[in-house]
């Protein structure tokens, strides 16, 4: 019996994790999930898990701690280097390395994205998650070894650096998901990773203006 119920809660997760990567989070009904999953309870979602957001939730959970160990393993490299690249490799490459595993793991890119657009609007316990990623373990380390910059600066070229990684990385996601990956020109898995530190770590680093560095020098 209870193989039987975590077998179902995992077709639903599995039913839900495809639709909101297809279609959007907040585009999916819970009706849906469960026609999906296969199931002829229409209160499935409800027994297993009692919300939309504890479906969210349960996805999150299943990939977030991968992300968080290698994002950990890659910071414990880093610091036995020196410069700024292997603190953004520690950012960019647990996401973007994801999209190489499974459908599951792509699918939770794309959700993840999307979630992290409009993360101040989560619910707290998906901004709980997606915060335990140690993206901001990374963003410290890299903080330290980038030119400085003033707060209101940096602050805003991180927030769209990680946006970019976000999209980049869903982008990424959905190419491999496709089944005619029709792209002829697409860079193979290894060169995407490495361009996205270079590009990600050059918007970061990107020289300031004359008042931005009058600025830094005032402070």
């Amino acid at each position: 019996m209870e193989s039987d119920t975590a077998s179902t809660r995992e077709k639903l997760l599995d039913a839900a994790a495809k639709l909101f990567a297809e279609r959007g989070v907040n585009n999916v009904s819970l009706a849906e999930i469960v026609r999906a999953a296969g199931q002829r309870n229409t209160s499935a979602v409800h027994y297993h898990f009692g919300s939309r957001e504890a479906v969210l939730q349960a996805i999150l959970e299943r990939h977030v701690p991968v992300i968080r160990e290698r994002r950990m393993e890659l910071l414990a490299f880093a610091e036995t280097r020196d410069g700024a690249r292997s603190a953004a490799a520690a950012l960019v490459r647990p996401v973007t390395e994801f999209a190489q595993l499974g459908w599951r793991e792509r699918a939770y890119l794309q959700i993840g994205s999307e979630l992290t657009s409009y993360l101040d609007r989560a619910p707290p316990s998906i901004q709980r998650l997606l915060r335990e990623t140690a993206g901001h373990e990374a963003l410290t380390l890299l903080r330290d070894r980038c030119p400085p910059v003033p707060p209101d600066i940096w602050n805003e070229r991180t927030a769209i650096a990680t946006a970019f990684l976000g999209r980049a990385a869903a982008d990424r996601a959905r190419l491999l998901e496709s089944r005619s990956r029709s792209r002829p020109d697409a860079l193979p898995d290894e060169e995407f990773v490495e361009n996205l530190v270079d590009m990600f770590l050059g918007a970061i680093t990107s020289p300031v203006s004359v008042r931005t560095a009058g600025r830094v020098k005032d402070g």
